[in-house]
């Protein structure tokens, strides 16, 4: 969950600029979802490393902890070969569909 009274206090007065980031991460990762529940399905330890990573950065962008720590634990479970790596990657997928459920219903309009 992002935590909005966070990102408020980093980005002090930039009411546009957060809004403008919470539209890269939703436009950047809206298939990133998709992407890693193909690379847990195919067993691709590189490509949920890969994408994990990347989101893990996002993720702490726009203060969303929860999600930056599943992606951190999922990047780490697929550079071991660890074997809760694939359904690691599927609850990343989740975590992060929601997370893009929520940018979507709080954003102002167009």
């Amino acid at each position: 969950m992002i935590r909005h009274d966070e990102l408020a206090a980093r980005y002090a007065g930039r009411a546009a600029f957060i809004d403008k980031l919470l539209r890269i991460f939703e436009s950047t990762h809206a298939t990133v979802s998709a992407e890693l529940r193909n690379a847990a399905e195919a067993g691709d330890t590189a490509t949920v490393a890969r994408l994990a990573h990347s989101l893990k950065s996002s993720a702490g962008n726009i203060m969303d902890h929860e999600l930056t720590a599943l992606a951190k634990e999922a990047e780490q479970a697929a550079r071991d070969n660890r074997a809760d790596c694939m359904a690691l990657a599927v609850n990343l997928a989740d975590a992060l569909e929601q997370t893009l459920v929520l940018i979507a219903a709080t954003r102002p309009g167009p």
